[in-house]
């Protein structure tokens, strides 16, 4: 089965919407076939998977019928360069059908202080004055931007001030305060977190 990438080069976004909308039916009407001969109907699993090419970003929904996954929706996709909408075909599912902890951390914030970080220290990759006041939030955009593989090697290399957290797990304040993309941090262990988070502080 083509990836939904290669079908939006194949086809384009609209014939992807119809083929989408056909499969969703043919779900549903399995579904239901279901439900009738069971007096305790269940959904089908599902899940979700975040996808885009060059210009869209959008997710798919899989559900398990028949022994297999078989795609039954896409959300709209969005402009990674504009975030507007695609307005091109209606049928496409709402993005808030989603996971909500999916959304959240597949995101890719955009802050007006990226625009600004462009200071000699910036060069250099050195701590900057201006994010130490805002408490590294967000840090740098080169900073975030690193995965995991090029974070333990760049965190050897510098020595921050401790900064602890409390009431909740590092992972849950780097991805949700200091915005981090859940994706380029995993596989951090715990120190490896807590080094991140004391280097997005001390003006990273």
């Amino acid at each position: 089965m083509f990836t939904l990438a290669e079908k939006l080069r194949i086809t384009g976004l609209d014939k992807l919407a119809a083929a989408t909308i056909g499969m969703a039916d043919s779900s549903g009407d399995a579904t239901a076939a279901s439900a009738t001969e069971s007096t305790t109907p269940t959904s089908p699993p599902e899940h979700w998977t975040a996808a885009e090419n060059q210009t869209w970003r959008w997710y798919e929904r899989e559900n398990y019928i028949d022994g297999h996954w078989k795609l039954t929706g896409v959300t709209t996709p969005v402009n990674k360069e504009t975030g507007e909408a695609y307005t091109g075909r209606a049928g496409y599912l709402n993005e808030m059908e989603v996971p909500a902890e999916m959304r959240l951390a597949s995101k890719q914030p955009v802050f007006a202080e990226d625009a600004t970080d462009n200071s000699p220290q910036d060069k250099v990759h050195q701590p900057d004055a201006a994010r130490i006041a805002r408490h590294g939030r967000p840090p740098s955009k080169w900073l975030r931007s690193l995965n995991a593989s090029e974070l333990r090697i760049w965190l050897k290399t510098i020595d921050p001030p401790e900064a602890g957290v409390s009431g909740m797990t590092y992972w849950t304040h780097l991805t949700r305060d200091h915005f981090f993309d859940a994706d380029k941090i995993a596989g951090l262990t715990i120190d490896e977190q807590a080094k991140l988070h004391a280097a997005a502080h001390a003006g990273y």
